[in-house]
């Protein structure tokens, strides 16, 4: 069965190269990816290097925990250390932000991801590439959530450079 996946990623080491690297991987892999543009925004809850930042989404056959295994070996690949702490710099992280409209919430993995509407720096690269997807709580599409929720800021600017 084919799975509907959207993800988002994100680094601020070595970032564009780090991206760029990460997409090549899902596209060896996965089927009818879309790219959101990239956003820079800053590094929240500690001070580093400013991040860069995209949604992408692709189908799948893969279950939901053999995804984030794959996911988690990209990321992995990149020099992610999954004992690091909460806000810190990133080589790459990828999250499983909506896996078709499931709602999952377990020990390892919780979906849709929180931060869709807690933060601008996922919720409008969701907008480039899905405007009017439904978030399955919610039961409101991706604009409506940006023009009625306090998302926090955190993009400076659109980056400009090819995936």
């Amino acid at each position: 069965m084919m799975h509907k996946v959207y993800i988002g990623i994100g680094s601020n080491v070595s970032k564009e190269k780090n991206i760029k690297s990460c997409i090549v991987e899902l596209r060896k892999v996965y089927e009818n990816i879309i790219l959101s543009p990239v956003y820079e925004t800053s590094s929240m809850g500690f001070d580093g290097p400013n991040f860069y930042n995209l949604v992408s989404s692709f189908d799948t056959t893969l279950s939901i925990y053999d995804l984030k295994a794959n996911l988690n070996s990209i990321e992995n690949d990149h020099g992610r250390h999954f004992n690091e702490t909460k806000f810190s710099s990133r080589t790459l992280d990828i999250d499983i932000l909506y896996y078709d409209n499931q709602v999952i919430s377990n020990e390892k993995i919780k979906i849709p991801r929180k931060e869709i509407i807690e933060y601008d720096f996922v919720l409008t690269p969701l907008i480039d590439i899905a405007p009017n997807f439904i978030h399955p709580v919610l039961k409101i599409s991706h604009t409506h959530i940006m023009e009625s929720t306090a998302i926090e800021k955190q993009i400076i600017s659109k980056i400009d450079f090819d995936l």
